[in-house]
């Protein structure tokens, strides 16, 4: 892939008398998607320049646990980039029908700034953690006001994944939502964690208060952004973009930061909290039962796949194991989630 990439770059950059690829590397990380690290150093005009790089490829489809469009997440990080005040890495180039690199994939810049927080949440470090968590809150807040016009003009993350979604109006978004829950679970017919059925099944009974969907990152979690000196440098990893209720991202935040231990929304202290926070600055009201509801539908969104990746391996159709990685996370949740569904055992 290195001479693919090589040329790649050249076609896509008239302007370079050369292109020469540099520490080139797989990334253990990206999960979904083949993610990639290499430097291009382009040579033009008697000058040289370094391009720090990231390389996102879509997997061999047999072994494809969460299928996401290049095409999509390419243009959701260019006009975030240059529509708002958000800082996310600089969209390259796109190889949308994969054939100069394979299969389709995009390259972006290699933001910097550092992806591990337990230095920032290292005791003695609560003022820098408290300013990185509430810039968090803000730039979610500031994704979730920006109008879909501005973010969504031709209406392709209204059904991002093709699966039938109908954004039309809240109550179609909702209603549409939680039968595609459904039907994929019944045709998953495999659970090694009942508990799924009932999330899937108590979503229609339990809907909150409607509010304007929004552009959704999709996966706003503490794993998805880079920091450097205090300050967010890069909200990363746009895959699962599309036009939701916002509350998702903030549902599935308070699940990742309960699983991983960084608390990022109980760091924030401005207006009395992030919730608080958040509902001043984007206009969004949002309770504590909102979130707890968003925790289920949020992980109900993602359990589907991830369950039929795990079903299909134990069947032999495919030998990934990185679905059962991604299970991980659910399977920690189990606790929580029966106690937002009530079990009695849950509530002793």
């Amino acid at each position: 892939m290195e001479d693919q990439l090589q040329r790649f770059i050249q076609q896509n950059r008239p302007d370079a008398e050369s292109v020469r690829i540099e520490d080139f590397q797989l990334l253990a990380g990206g999960y979904s998607q083949e993610t990639y690290s290499a430097d291009a150093v382009v040579e033009s005009g008697g000058s040289s320049e370094r391009l720090p790089l990231i390389i996102r490829r879509d997997p061999p489809p047999e072994i494809d646990i969460l299928p996401t469009k290049r095409r999509l997440e390419f243009s959701i990080l260019e006009r975030v980039g240059e529509r708002t005040n958000i800082p996310v890495p600089k969209a390259y180039f796109l190889d949308d029908e994969g054939k100069a690199l394979e299969r389709p994939a995009m390259v972006m810049e290699r933001a910097r700034g550092s992806a591990d927080l337990t230095p920032l949440f290292a005791p003695g470090n609560e003022d820098e953690a408290e300013a990185v968590a509430t810039e968090f809150c803000e730039r979610l807040a500031e994704l979730h006001a920006t109008s879909l016009d501005t973010l969504d003009p031709e209406g392709d993350f209204r059904d991002a994944r093709e699966v039938g979604i109908d954004a039309s109006s809240w109550e179609s978004y909702m209603t549409s939502s939680t039968e595609f829950f459904m039907e994929s679970y019944q045709q998953i017919a495999f659970d090694p964690l009942p508990v799924f059925f009932d999330m899937y099944a108590s979503l229609p009974n339990s809907l909150p208060k409607p509010v304007p969907l929004a552009m959704c990152h999709g996966d706003y979690q503490p794993s998805n952004f880079l920091y450097e000196d205090g300050r967010i440098t890069g909200i990363i990893d746009w895959e699962a973009a599309h036009v939701g209720d916002p509350r998702e991202d903030i549902g599935w935040l308070y699940q990742l930061s309960a699983i991983t231990g960084f608390d990022l929304a109980g760091s924030v202290k401005a207006d009395g909290g992030f919730l608080e926070h958040y509902s001043r600055l984007s206009g969004i009201p949002v309770t504590q039962e909102d979130v707890g509801f968003f925790m289920v539908f949020s992980s109900a969104a993602l359990a589907a796949p991830i369950l039929d990746a795990v079903r299909r391996g134990l069947d032999g159709e495919s030998k990934n194991f990185l679905s059962t990685y991604m299970l991980q996370p659910l399977v920690a949740a189990q606790p929580g989630y029966c106690g937002i569904l009530g079990y009695p055992e849950a509530e002793e």
